[in-house]
Formats: structure tokens, sequence, C-alpha cells
């Protein structure tokens, strides 16, 4: 089963390569992608694996800090890609601290930095379902794992 990822990028083409280089060059990762954040909030009841969520939108629109913040008020566990042209460190900082799990800049680099903060995720996660997994055995099956 693939892994579900939601891309909220405004720039059509940049979304249309971000889709094609998830799903078909590392061919491990379902997508959905969105050109506002807003449209991102009314669907994250899917529980996506990871989102990787842009900086810069429409100029009257809120940036990308403020949707993290509402992303991760209602699905705290759902971990945060920070995908910007912003090279900025105080930016990047704040990113951080309001919870994003890697901050990466757009850049002729960025797709390889993407999938491995996406291996990053996703190791962390398999990691802690082994910790369940293993604390489940030993607590409920005295340690061996049914045969």
């Amino acid at each position: 089963m693939k892994d579900l990822v939601f891309i909220v990028e405004d720039n059509l083409v940049q979304q249309k390569v971000l889709k094609a280089h998830f799903e078909e060059v590392l061919g491990n990762y379902s997508v959905r992608t969105f050109l506002t954040p807003v449209d991102l909030i009314n669907q994250l009841k899917a529980k996506p694996f990871a989102v990787v969520l842009d900086h810069f939108f429409a100029p009257d629109a809120e940036t990308g800090l403020h949707y993290l913040i509402e992303v991760k008020k209602r699905y705290p566990k759902i971990p945060i890609i920070y995908h910007t042209t912003c090279d900025d460190n105080a930016v990047r900082e704040q990113a951080m601290a309001l919870g994003a799990e890697h901050y990466i800049i757009k850049d002729t680099a960025s797709m390889v930095r993407l999938r491995t903060a996406l291996d990053l995720i996703h190791g962390k996660t398999v990691k802690e379902k082994n910790y369940w997994r293993t604390w489940f055995l030993d607590s409920f099956l005295g340690g061996s794992s049914p045969s």
C-alpha cells in the first residue's frame, strides 16, 4: 500500500513535477495536490502520511506558517515538510519551532532532500510501530511472537 502525501503548492508546474516525482520516480507514494492550504485543511481527515507545505501563496493570503499552526493544532502527528524558496533563518527557525519536521529550500537539489526527508519520516514511523509491537509482545505475550 502506498503512503498518502499531500502537497500544497500554488505553482501548477511545480505541483505537477512534485506529483510525478513522488508517484512515478519514487513510486511508493500516492499524492494529492492542493493549490491552497485552505483546500488542504478540509481534507486532513484522510490522515496523510506527510504534508509538503509551501511558504508563499497569493499576496493577500497567509503564509505557510499560519497553516502549519492550523494543521498541527488539528492533527499534531501528521509530519509537515516545509518546502519553500524562502532562505531566511528566522522563518526556518519559526517553522521548526511550530512543528515542521523538515525545512527544505527549493533549488536544484530539493527533490533529493524531499526524498531523504520522507525516508527519515518513514523510518521514524516504522521505528515507532516496532516499539509498540515489541511492547505489546513483551507485555501480553511474554516477549515471544505468535507462531
